[in-house]
Parts: C-alpha cells; sequence; structure tokens
C-alpha cells in the first residue's frame, strides 16, 4: 500500500489486538507509488473491489457497503483516513454498530479543484458537487455517529467544526531517519529541491518563474523529483516555460523516487526544499526535508501555516507569486545565520512531528 498510510498501520496494530484493513485490493503486483510492505502480522483483510479514486468506486456501491458492514461489525473502534466513497453508508453503519469514528481529514478536495481547471467543465464540475456532498456527509455523518475529527492542519480544522475535532500535522518520518547538519548552501552550484506529483496544483510553473527573477550571483539548479507520467501535458507547459525563460539547463526532471535511502540522497544532497504549491493540507515532505536539515520555502496555504512557523522553521510565501519565491530564496540562500536558524529550528519541529507522535495522537483521540 502506500508509504503514506502503511506505516500509521503497522504503528496502530502495534497498538491494537488486531487491525482490520477495510481497502480496495488490486490482484496485480504494487505500482511504484503503492510500493510499501506492511510487517505487522496482526492485520487481517476486508477486501473492496479495486478502485484508484473515491469517484472510482461508485459503480460498486454494494460491494463497498458490505466490506464496511463486515467492518464496522468486527471493529471496536473505526479509523476513516480521507474521502471515500459512499461516506453516508459508512457513517450510517457506525451508527447502526455503535461505533464512535474518527475521521483523519488529509485534504481540502473543494479547495483544490477551485486552483484550477482540470478535466472540463462538465466533470470538474461534477467532481465539485461530489466534494461538497462528501463533506456535508461527513459532517452529518459524525454528529449522527457521534464521532471525532483528526484534521491536517488549522484550516481543515475550521471547515469541519465541532466539539471533537482535533487538528494536527501527520507525518511519516521515524527517529532513525533524522540527518543533522549544521548548514547548507556551500557550494555551488546551489541546488533547490522540489518532492510531489508535478500537477497543477502544485504551483510548478511560478517557481520557474521566480528562477530568473533570483537576485543571488550564483548559479541556482531547480531538481523536480516525482512521477509526471499523468500530467504529462502539464510538464510539457513546464518544460516549454523553462525553455522560454532561458533557464532549461537549470531545471532538472528525476521521476519518481521511492521513500527511503533514494529519497533521503536528494533531501540530504540539496540546499533548500520549496513547496509552491496552490492548496494542502498538512504535506509530509515539509516535515521529511526539515527531518534532513533541510530549511524550507512554502506557501502560506491550507495546514501549512500549522506546520510551519514563518521566519522560525520555514519561510512562508504567498500563493502564485513568483517574486516572492524568489525573494524568500535569495534570503535562505544569502543570509547563513537566518539558514542555520531555520535549520536548527526546523529539526526541532521534526522531532515533534514524527509518525509514532501522531499515531499517539490518533489512538488517544480513538480512545475518548
Amino acid at each position: 500500500m502506500h508509504f503514506s498510510f502503511g506505516r500509521v498501520v503497522d504503528r496502530l496494530a502495534a497498538r491494537f489486538a488486531r487491525v482490520l484493513l477495510c481497502v480496495p485490493l488490486a490482484d496485480r503486483p504494487p505500482d511504484e507509488s503503492h510500493d510499501y510492505r506492511l510487517e505487522a502480522q496482526n492485520v487481517e483483510l476486508c477486501a473492496q473491489p479495486f478502485y484508484e479514486t473515491s469517484l472510482g468506486g461508485l459503480p460498486h456501491v454494494v460491494a463497498i457497503t458490505r466490506a464496511y458492514a463486515q467492518a464496522c461489525r468486527s471493529a471496536d473502534a473505526v479509523f476513516i483516513r480521507g474521502m471515500v466513497p459512499y461516506v453516508g453508508h459508512l457513517y450510517a453503519l457506525a451508527w447502526r454498530y455503535r461505533r464512535r469514528p474518527c475521521h483523519w481529514i488529509v485534504g481540502n478536495p473543494v479547495a483544490l479543484l477551485r486552483t484550477h481547471r482540470r478535466a472540463g467543465f462538465l466533470k470538474d464540475t461534477g467532481s465539485y458537487v461530489y466534494a461538497w456532498q462528501d463533506r456535508l456527509l461527513t459532517r452529518w455523518g459524525r454528529w449522527a455517529a457521534g464521532g471525532s475529527f483528526v484534521c491536517n492542519g488549522r484550516e481543515l480544522g475550521a471547515v469541519f467544526p465541532s466539539p471533537r475535532t482535533h487538528v494536527t500535522v501527520s507525518s511519516t518520518v521515524v527517529d532513525d531517519e533524522f540527518y543533522t547538519r549544521a548548514d547548507t548552501c556551500q557550494h555551488d552550484p546551489v541546488q533547490i529541491l522540489f518532492i510531489g506529483f508535478p500537477r497543477p496544483e502544485k504551483g510548478l510553473q511560478y517557481l520557474i518563474r521566480a528562477l530568473p527573477l533570483l537576485r543571488t550571483p550564483r548559479r541556482c539548479v531547480l531538481t523536480i523529483v516525482g512521477a509526471a507520467e499523468q500530467f504529462h501535458r502539464y510538464r510539457e507547459e513546464l518544460e516549454r516555460l523553462a525553455q522560454e525563460l532561458r533557464r532549461t539547463e537549470d531545471v532538472q526532471w528525476v521521476g519518481y523516487v521511492p521513500y527511503g535511502p533514494a529519497m533521503f540522497r536528494y533531501l540530504r544532497e540539496a540546499d533548500l526544499l520549496v513547496l509552491p504549491t496552490l492548496s494542502e493540507g498538512t504535506p509530509r515532505v515539509l516535515v521529511e526535508a526539515r527531518a534532513n536539515s533541510l530549511p524550507i520555502v512554502a506557501t502560506n496555504v491550507g495546514g501549512i501555516p500549522t506546520s510551519v512557523t514563518d521566519g522560525h522553521d520555514g519561510l512562508l510565501v504567498p500563493p502564485k507569486d513568483p517574486a516572492a519565491l524568489a525573494a524568500a530564496i535569495d534570503r535562505i540562500v544569502g543570509d547563513g545565520e537566518l539558514r542555520r536558524t531555520l535549520i536548527h529550528n526546523g529539526l526541532a519541529t521534526a522531532r515533534r512531528l514524527t509518525v509514532d507522535h501522531f499515531v499517539d495522537f490518533v489512538v488517544r483521540v480513538l480512545e475518548e
């Protein structure tokens, strides 16, 4: 399964007698982005038909509802991650079997769909309507079943207000993955790193536009790590933009890199990480970067201000603002005292945001 959830499942399994995993099952080898193998031996599978998105699960209403019913009957506690198909059915079953779900809200699809056109007017409108009904049913379901929300960031906490709404920052980092160094930006060229799926809501066009606006006399190279196969048109647009700005040689595409030693190499060889995103929950990569002693620049959107304190453990800038991105990068490259402060404080913040701290938080909510 995906690494970001697999580690959470393994750690939940260490805290409970049994974990019943109610997820879609693909009868095939995992693709690169779902390459985490669960380690816990007390995990049992309650398989749903395979689907890749919540919309993709809509044709399987009977089988999915049957799996939800089995999970709610068999479990003492119900933990829901993110958006799921037929969330109203799931909450109704939780109410029927007197389970109080803990729902982990990881992102804001309504805000995400507002950032840009994705697939044409009709499909975008349908997706927007679906996201709104999911939000409303989730709110209703929590009230009816008496459950709790665990929200990635204060923005989502405000979207899902309730007496049992808890705000947090999720992570997959563990203690032995930290890498300590006092400083970066000691060699030329300066290595700027982006990690994430290169898709329009990540705002990479604004980061590329920032490159010619940099005032530092040192050459800066942007390395983009992330699978772009599903968004090849967007990558082509970015490559044309880099060519127009005469920065083709300064933008390097790596492709998908799995979390682990391969990813750590990029994090530990870079000088700073920049996330110019337009919509986010609390991105894991911002914790991973700080855990590897990287100063960070990110946009002041979504749950990012819950994870990053501007000027303390990172720099925050407005979205869609190449000039602000360039100014923040220049500050980090040119101001050694600021850079070392961000690195030091970033490490301290990341140590409070490990996956074990997150699971401890979830378990406390489940045990309320």
